[in-house]
């Protein structure tokens, strides 16, 4: 028997549905996102960067001074983060891009640190782990601000 319109239009309406249903294993749920990151918690960061991992330097190196490009280096973090803080309240991607910015300055001193012998010993990790902890806050509320 001769297939009849009628099939020939069910067969390409079955057809039409295969095309448009969704993949194996494909879902219509969205994937699920972290947390918005609050600013709070990057100003907090920083904060206890200052406040509770500062104090616990260790002296320089007898007779080493620092050099002045060091100084500079220290200046510029202080600059930038001053900067992140007055304009992170009106602008938020702004905010976040400078303390990036300020983590990853962070990253030059502590390598800067071990390669000047200002600190001799392992002090330089913990700058170094601190500094990529505030960079990686930094960078992943800048991507989410970016985002939306």
């Amino acid at each position: 028997m001769l297939p009849t319109t009628r099939d020939r239009t069910d067969d390409l309406q079955a057809l039409e549905e295969l095309w448009a249903a969704p993949a194996y294993g494909e879902t219509d749920a969205r994937p699920r996102r972290l947390p918005l990151v609050p600013g709070a918690l990057l100003v907090g960061a920083w904060l206890a960067f200052f406040f509770v991992m500062l104090p616990f330097e260790p002296s320089p190196e007898p007779g080493m001074s620092n050099p002045m490009w060091g100084d500079a280096l220290v200046a510029s973090l202080v600059f930038v983060l001053l900067a992140a803080g007055a304009i992170g309240p009106v602008l938020s991607k702004a905010g976040f891009a400078l303390a990036g910015i300020g983590g990853l300055l962070l990253v030059v001193i502590a390598v800067a640190c071990r390669a000047t012998t200002h600190h001799m010993g392992n002090w330089w990790l913990a700058e170094l782990a601190a500094a990529a902890v505030l960079t990686a806050i930094a960078a992943v509320g800048l991507a989410q601000r970016l985002r939306r």
